[in-house]
């Protein structure tokens, strides 16, 4: 097969350069096309400068000149639909994901497919799009494009959006997404910027705010991790209501023995009224449980024991607000658990002699607290994590048994 030379190569791309050929990209492409077309026609034995001038003359005099307009218009429409994407993804985006937050705010249905299409789009097509774009502005400048920033930018924007979304859904890797992508930020992205920043003193102003604007987000989201309830503090918990429910089981079975020796009337009644109490509240814990996660229905017993071990999504609070507070379609059972437990208060002290009526007003008191101006359910369970309200919960099972016990002891002494 017929090769040309440097020299004729260097013929050709000179003539390329009389017809003002200036895109860098197309002079390549047309000096290929070329080279091949001519050593096309030398493989039939023509000679070089005849199979050039053939070639040169089925273009006309502007004919290159005229390919290079083509080609850049059709570059730079190809560019303005990008540019013009890229502006009506910003918008549908961000706004999928507001009402999805909100939607998820109101519990309605369809919360969680915004938030994760919202986010998909977010991560997946605009930041690559946004950083295409950007790298074409910056080459339409003839400034030299800082590639490693972009990319570091793109991936270290992906990977936080995405463990966002899996904390938001609660799926597993969350932590470990958010983690690294404040270790790739301070390790990769932040040095990237600080050296483009030094470098480029026509932008010094933009760069210098981009990088507040870095730094601010790394200091909100490590602040984020701090607020975020740790580990050990949720184990802590789940412990404390652990034994919370061992002890009112014990509590129980010890008032029922109890009972059995009693032929009283009011006796029988309190601890009636106490049942009815402690299975209303047990069924409070279990609707949070498995309103915080479907998974969590594994915790519950066929009659409504709840195992924690077999529980999880601990830190969740939507779920407890959920239950106690309700919606605006669906009532929540705040009301009524505080409702129940002034009835049984008053049921309590009425049968109960003076010296025991001070304990049973404070350990069953719904007052709000006389340093904090909320009620008794926002103090309680207001973005209060579900294992909280599970431990708040079952410690008014426990109390709801001491004094139905100290109750009995009464009626028993009398």
């Amino acid at each position: 097969m017929a090769e040309l030379t440097k020299k004729e190569i260097e013929i050709l791309n000179s003539e390329i350069d009389k017809q003002g050929l200036t895109y860098t990209q197309l002079q390549k492409e047309l000096l290929d096309h070329l080279c091949c077309d001519i050593e096309a026609k030398m493989e039939e034995g023509i000679e070089f400068l005849k199979a050039f001038e053939e070639v040169r003359q089925r273009l006309e005099n502007d004919r290159i000149q005229q390919i290079q307009e083509e080609t850049l218009l059709l570059i730079n429409q190809k560019y303005r639909m990008m540019k013009k994407f890229m502006y009506i993804l910003g918008t549908i985006a961000p706004s999928l994901l507001i009402i999805g937050a909100f939607f998820k705010l109101q519990h309605w249905p369809g919360a969680a497919v915004l938030i994760t299409l919202g986010t998909f789009l977010l991560a997946a097509i605009y930041l690559p799009v946004f950083a295409m774009v950007s790298i074409r502005d910056t080459r339409k400048k003839g400034k030299r494009v800082n590639k490693p920033l972009y990319i570091a930018g793109v991936i270290t924007g992906f990977i936080f959006l995405t463990g966002v979304l899996f904390k938001i859904m609660h799926w597993p890797g969350a932590n470990v997404a958010l983690t690294f992508s404040v270790l790739l930020t301070v390790a990769v992205f932040i040095p990237i910027l600080v050296t483009q920043a030094i470098k480029d003193k026509e932008n010094q102003v933009h760069n210098f705010s981009m990088l507040i604007f870095i730094l601010a987000f790394m200091a909100v989201n490590i602040m984020v991790f701090a607020l975020k309830v740790s580990k050990n503090v949720l184990n802590s918990m789940v412990v404390t209501a652990e034994e919370n429910m061992a002890t009112c089981d014990m509590i129980e079975s010890r008032n029922a023995l109890m009972l059995s020796s009693l032929q009283h009337e009011q006796a029988d009644l309190i601890a009636e009224k106490a049942e009815a109490l402690d299975q209303y509240i047990q069924m409070i814990m279990v609707d949070i449980l498995i309103a915080t996660h479907e998974d969590n229905r594994a915790a519950v017993a066929m009659d409504n024991e709840i195992d924690l071990k077999k529980a999880n999504y601990f830190d969740v609070h939507n779920s407890t607000e959920l239950v106690i507070f309700g919606t605006e379609i669906t009532k929540g059972k705040g009301e009524e658990l505080q409702t129940a437990l002034e009835a049984h208060r008053g049921l309590l002290m009425l049968h109960a002699e003076p010296a025991l009526n001070k304990a049973i007003q404070e350990m069953l008191d719904t007052g709000s607290p006389e340093t904090i101006e909320v009620s008794w359910l926002d103090y309680h369970f207001y973005q209060t994590p579900m294992i909280s309200a599970i431990n708040i919960l079952s410690n008014y099972q426990l109390k709801i048994r001491f004094l139905e016990g100290e109750v009995l002891r009464e009626i028993t002494a009398e």
